[in-house]
């Protein structure tokens, strides 16, 4: 019971560590002088970001998602890491942007105008987590590389929204589970027609062998969404 208790502090402390890459600040909410929400809804949130020569913002944070270019824009985008990197595009240039986190400034002698359109993520209803030691026969890469695939089979069955992550509890825990493996799911619906999918069935198959033995010395457990 000991050890159970120490592992699920362990990760409520992960959990609740300010760490700014995890808990980012809202742009729009920290610097409205730059940042106006134009839309939003529950698939994307439209930022209209304008910028006076020589302003700068808050360091700030934003999911994936599509930036418009509305006038030429050079700037300076310095990173958590305190590294900074210029900005230079041309009006009407459109990109793709990862989740990122950044303190923009104008570095130019005009203004710039910049439309960000913001994906949102569905929050998962249903998780399931599975604590572990990694037996000796199985090795993390070869673990890692089956959960991939697994991932691709539920993709490809339609479900880009579900799968299985791996994750390492880093430095000592030799009294402690070394590993948790989270699967995600949408709700439990879609948890049913995954597992119930052919290719889902082949791939737990082919990996039969391997999650048996992680099974027989794990903790797992099911969780729901608290509304």
């Amino acid at each position: 019971m000991k050890k159970y208790n120490i592992v699920f502090l362990y990760i409520l402390g992960l959990l609740l560590i300010p760490v700014p890459e995890l808990l980012a600040q809202d742009a729009a909410k920290i610097d409205p002088e730059h940042y106006k929400v134009e839309l939003e809804n529950d698939q994307v949130r439209v930022l209209r970001i304008q910028y006076k020569p020589g302003e700068k913002s808050k360091m700030h944070s934003h999911p994936e998602g599509v930036v418009v270019f509305l006038t030429d824009s050079k700037g300076k985008m310095k990173t958590p890491d305190g590294k900074v990197h210029d900005l230079d595009e041309k009006a009407g240039k459109v990109l793709w942007t990862g989740p990122s986190s950044h303190e923009p400034a104008n570095a130019g002698d005009n203004a710039f105008e910049i439309i960000q359109v913001e994906l949102k993520q569905a929050v998962p209803s249903k998780k399931s987590l599975h604590l572990f030691e990694l037996p000796e026969e199985v090795t993390e890469k070869e673990l890692s590389d089956f959960l991939k695939e697994m991932n691709q089979a539920i993709s490809e069955e339609g479900f880009t929204n579900a799968g299985y992550h791996l994750y390492k509890i880093p430095g000592d825990n030799s009294e402690n589970y070394q590993y948790f493996m989270e699967g995600v799911w949408p709700d439990a619906a879609t948890y049913d027609k995954v597992h119930n999918s052919e290719k889902w069935k082949a791939m737990a198959e082919k990996g039969k062998t391997m999650i048996d033995k992680i099974r027989a010395n794990e903790l797992y457990l099911k969780a729901e969404k608290v509304e």
